[in-house]
């Protein structure tokens, strides 16, 4: 029993006025998931898969405006590190301006002229004319020089600005997105623990579950046939016993028929339930082939890998998929991430093996 749990009905026991309040909060949850589900015909898990893609879909924009967040932040800091350097260059060439300018406005406007008149022959006087021309060339350039830093500083200046207010108008969507996403996620628990603590609402659940498993049974039976000389080197039937764990986590719920202590209702179930961590990588077990990556009613994101000898293994309810339907995959090639798509019961990795179509315990083919 989780200790917040615990430690809620130790609250309401000694507290009357905190069962209300447990009581309350169960009644809220249960007549928000009646609303969401709306008529009584309306299917749980298509109510749950709705509620899953605008929470992801809400957590795509979220990202979204997240990075366009710190493309602008960046954009920014660029724009301000353009503005400082033109600054910087700016009071340089100033610098370096600033006491011929002051010489030539002591020499006055005759200055020049004057400075030409005293030279003392003809090849003076060519050499002071081309060593004033060189002067006067390099402070054009300087000028020039100071003008385009004068110019970038002002454009920087604009971007920057822009840049700002665009951070500005960001930060403000993010915090809407991100409303939305906690919205979208409170929606989805609210579902998820009305299926938990409502009879009625967790038997519907079941029965359509049992379903969605008969019509992946369906599915696993149209799947393309082996590939010719795809057969394992020594048959994937000589692995059994040998086979590593597809992530890393106890197993939860085993094989077989499994009884609901809280409403003693009775499911059977065609694979493993492993308690992992949500993002753990989810590996192939052997070599294979990837004949499905996608979405599936019930299993949330669904990655099934043929091994040969009418041998699959399936993996289900993954936070992403990072395979694609075709491709051969190696032992331990990761094939996507830990997940509760389309779960009833938060992350976990729910893991099937599966012989000419038919699901067997999985246990005694892995190793110890």
């Amino acid at each position: 029993m989780p200790a917040a749990l615990a430690l809620a009905l130790a609250l309401a026991a000694a507290d009357p006025r905190a069962q209300l309040s447990a009581l309350e909060a169960r009644r809220r949850a249960e007549e928000t998931a009646a609303r969401l589900l709306a008529q009584q015909e309306r299917s749980v898990l298509d109510t749950l898969g709705e509620a899953e893609t605008a929470l992801t879909t809400a957590r795509a924009e979220l990202r979204r405006v997240e990075a366009e967040r710190a493309e602008a932040s960046a954009g920014l800091a660029h724009a301000r590190e353009v503005e400082a350097g033109a600054r910087a260059r700016l009071r340089a060439r100033l610098a370096e301006l600033r006491p011929r300018l002051a010489a030539r406005a002591r020499m006055g406007p005759a200055g020049e002229l004057r400075l030409l008149l005293a030279s003392a022959s003809l090849a003076d006087l060519v050499k002071r004319s081309y060593l004033m021309d060189r002067i006067l060339s390099r402070d054009a350039g300087l000028l020039a020089d100071a003008q385009a830093a004068a110019r970038e500083g002002e454009a920087a200046r604009a971007e920057r600005a822009r840049e700002a207010a665009r951070l500005d108008a960001l930060a403000g969507e993010a915090v809407e997105r991100r409303t939305q996403a906690e919205a979208r996620r409170e929606e989805r628990e609210t579902l998820l623990t009305a299926l938990r603590s409502a009879r009625g609402f967790h038997e519907r659940a079941a029965r359509e579950a049992a379903t969605q498993a008969r019509r992946l049974a369906d599915f696993v039976a149209t799947l393309p046939p082996p590939r010719v000389g795809s057969a394992l080197p020594g048959g994937f039937a000589a692995r059994r016993g040998r086979l590593p764990a597809p992530t890393v986590g106890a197993i939860a719920v085993g094989f077989g028929r499994i009884v609901n202590p809280k409403f003693n209702t009775v499911t059977v179930q065609n694979g493993l339930d492993i308690a992992a961590r949500a993002g753990a990588p989810v590996r192939s077990v052997a070599p294979g082939r990837v004949v499905h990556a996608g979405w599936f009613k019930g299993y949330g994101n669904l990655v099934i890998v043929e091994h040969g000898e009418g041998y699959h293994t399936l993996f289900a309810h993954l936070g992403a998929m990072q395979t694609a339907m075709g491709e051969v995959v190696d032992a331990g090639a990761v094939l996507g991430t830990v997940g509760d798509s389309g779960s009833l019961k938060g992350p976990y990795l729910y893991f099937e093996l599966r012989e000419r179509g038919r699901p067997v315990d999985p246990r005694p083919w892995l190793a110890p």
